[in-house]
């Protein structure tokens, strides 16, 4: 089954967060002189100490000197770059999110078929199984909004950002229609509930790791994804 152009051009990039479009400015822009360069790493270097503390401590407890002692830097550096720890915290799960988003579509680009969607999308998927940083940040992520309901229209830009508009009609084209009827689940409802469990499944193996010892997570996220991504008989 062939997909339309018009597929890809559903999934488009639509408006970004500014922190992000900022980004993009300075990646198209000319090349960096000293100073920018600098300020770059200084902002790679404090993400990359902040997701050691955030996925090691959680957001509440996570702390800005912590996270700036851990990049070898000051805390004024980190006020410097980001406003907040929210901001901090959104802006590594930004990154994070679009990295994946990426991989995932640089791995559908190479299909023009609805089988070969999902194979591509399962073999993503299969993938996260050891990717716990990922599921860790997404999972403080969506607590962090839970326990936060007064921050939910800040997070939506974020949010539209990483999610394509018309969800149904999107991967419904990608993946072809969801099984009919009282047992059927919409393909934009498995999307969501696939890398959930995807994420509590990473949380279950650190509390109880002695119960996952003979099993690969591997084939338990193929197993989750094959139940939720069933093609119509």
């Amino acid at each position: 089954m062939e997909l339309p152009a018009s597929v890809w051009e559903l999934e488009r990039d639509r408006s970004l967060t500014s922190s992000t479009r900022m980004e993009c400015d300075l990646m198209i822009a000319k090349k960096p002189n000293r100073h920018e360069q600098k300020t770059r790493e200084t902002r790679e270097q404090l993400l990359l100490a902040a997701e050691t503390v955030f996925v090691r401590d959680g957001y509440e407890k996570a702390d800005l000197l912590e996270i700036a002692k851990l990049a070898g830097r000051t805390k004024g550096a980190i006020y410097a770059q980001f406003k907040s720890k929210e901001e901090v915290f959104l802006a590594l799960v930004e990154k994070h999110a679009l990295q994946r988003r990426a991989l995932m579509r640089e791995r559908l680009a190479e299909s023009s078929t609805v089988e070969g969607n999902l194979a591509a999308l399962r073999a993503y998927y299969v993938g996260l199984a050891e990717d716990d940083v990922f599921g860790m940040l997404m999972l403080e992520f969506r607590l962090y909004t839970i326990r936060h309901p007064d921050v939910r229209e800040r997070l939506a830009e974020l949010y539209k950002s990483l999610v394509p508009a018309n969800e149904e009609e999107v991967y419904t084209a990608l993946l072809g229609p969801a099984v009919k009827g009282s047992d059927g689940i919409s393909r934009a409802t498995a999307i969501h509930t696939a890398f959930m469990m995807q994420y509590a499944l990473q949380v279950q193996m650190k509390f109880e790791p002695e119960v996952f010892q003979s099993t690969s997570p591997k084939v338990i996220a193929g197993r989750i994804f094959d139940s939720l991504f069933a093609l119509p008989k």
